[in-house]
């Protein structure tokens, strides 16, 4: 499936999530399942969610307060014809809010960094193939400076990195997020023919984008380029 980014500033309303898929009080009684199957279906980014429920990864984002939980958990016990007019209302206004509460800011902290020290070996090792155009050649060639490459290979110089080598090399790749230039479909292609790239080639067409919309492509551009030294997406910071 190929999922499009829309404006961060767009809001979903309660009347058009209700006509939208017909919900009534037995939605509300069913909201376990009638939930996320309307969340996923609204999300423009599965990685919003990631591999869980989204449900789930709320209450995880501490985005779902306890209060919220113990009325849907009251629904769930209450048969579809007790409920009333006013807990359908709640409810519709609950999903709506958790609809709205969904889009996040992927940025990447020293957390996120499995492997510092791979990374830059592996950085410097790709840049320098002569095969096929490969992120790390394109890093090199068009999205860094010269000093900022330099950076990167002098960290790979390193016998190890130290946590100050670590903040270094955050701020160089957070800053090459935010360029954009930074990723480009035909030279990601080159690593990797999947759902997953051509869901971000997707992504990225969309002009003019918000800057969530670019931090997010170019975020994800970034694990994909390098996930074997980074954290999955969804565990990056909002």
């Amino acid at each position: 499936m190929i999922f499009t980014l829309v404006s961060c500033s767009s809001t979903t309303n309660k009347k058009d999530l209700i006509q939208k898929y017909s919900l009534d009080k037995e939605s509300a009684h069913n909201w376990e399942t009638v939930m996320p199957n309307v969340m996923m279906a609204e999300a423009t980014n599965p990685d919003w969610y990631g591999e869980d429920n989204p449900l789930v990864s709320l209450r995880k984002q501490g985005k779902m307060s306890e209060r919220e939980y113990y009325f849907l958990d009251y629904l769930g016990k209450t048969p579809a014809n007790q409920i009333t007019d006013e807990e359908f209302d709640r409810f519709a206004k609950i999903l709506t809010s958790f609809v709205n509460r969904t889009p996040r800011n992927f940025i990447l902290e020293e957390t996120n960094i499995k492997d510092p020290k791979g990374l830059v070996d592996f950085m410097v090792k790709e840049a320098n193939s002569s095969q096929l155009d490969n992120p790390s050649k394109y890093i090199k060639e068009v999205v860094a400076d010269k000093e900022e490459w330099a950076e990167i290979v002098a960290l790979s110089e390193k016998a190890d990195l130290n946590s100050k080598d670590v903040r270094k090399l955050r701020k160089l790749l957070a800053a090459f997020v935010k360029r954009e230039n930074f990723f480009n479909e035909q030279v990601w292609l080159q690593v990797e023919v999947s759902d997953r790239v051509l869901q971000l080639a997707q992504m990225s067409r969309k002009v003019p984008k918000t800057k969530r919309e670019l931090n997010n492509v170019n975020a994800k551009a970034l694990y994909l380029a390098y996930p074997q030294f980074l954290s999955k997406i969804d565990r990056w910071s909002r």
